[in-house]
């Protein structure tokens, strides 16, 4: 009968170490797959900051397109311009001698928009305010 317990005691230590072994195995498992959706999460968040800076970058650009058609003629009311892989709408409205520039520009599913009111006296362009607004 002292044989039988030994065994039996044998057994539960290897027992014992395998289920161990299946926990600690699980944990890591677990840690490496978290991780690996951390790794993804922090790409696509990489991605989406790098694409609305370059749309920014769009959309500053055809503002200063839109200052630079206004500086050559006090009439431009604005336009349409593609560039590269985005696109951007400048908007002008005046008002006596203010005028305001709104450029919507757009990249893939990604917009942004500014705005600019200005004082426009002959040729001479004061820029009162510049601001990203909310889409």
């Amino acid at each position: 009968m002292f044989e039988f317990l030994k065994k039996l005691k044998k057994d539960t230590k290897g027992a014992t170490a395998l289920l161990t072994v299946v926990i600690v195995g699980a944990a890591t498992l677990i840690m490496a797959v978290s991780a690996s959706y951390l790794g993804l999460g922090e790409l696509d968040l990489g991605y989406t900051s790098q694409k609305g800076a370059e749309t920014f970058f769009i959309a500053d650009g055809c503002m200063e397109e839109g200052l630079r058609q206004l500086r050559l003629d006090t009439g431009y009311t604005g336009d349409t311009l593609s560039l590269g892989d985005g696109s951007c709408i400048i908007s002008v409205v005046s008002s006596g001698n203010d005028r305001t520039i709104t450029v919507t520009a757009t990249m893939n599913e990604y917009n942004k928009k500014l705005e600019v009111n200005l004082t426009l006296t002959g040729n001479v362009i004061t820029i009162n305010s510049w601001v990203e607004l909310s889409n």
